[in-house]
């Protein structure tokens, strides 16, 4: 893939973590709180889960340091 950015061909990747939490997004400059993901809300869909871990394959661009995922947001 090439970066939207500055044209420069992105690393392919996965981010990963320990699975306690859904990876969310909410708009604005306040973290998501744990009403809001007890919900789902703004849980991204891109997230692989299982019960100790999750993933999301990204693409990644060094000479930017931007990340791309595909993912839509449930809301």
């Amino acid at each position: 893939m090439q970066c939207p950015f500055c044209g420069q061909e992105m690393q392919q990747g996965i981010l990963s973590g320990d699975g306690r939490s859904n990876v969310c997004f909410k708009a604005g400059d306040k973290k998501t709180g744990w009403f809001d993901s007890m919900m789902g809300t703004g849980k991204l869909t891109a997230v692989k889960h299982t019960l100790v871990s999750f993933s999301i394959e990204a693409f990644f661009c060094d000479r930017c340091k931007k990340m791309i995922i595909e993912t839509d947001i449930q809301g």
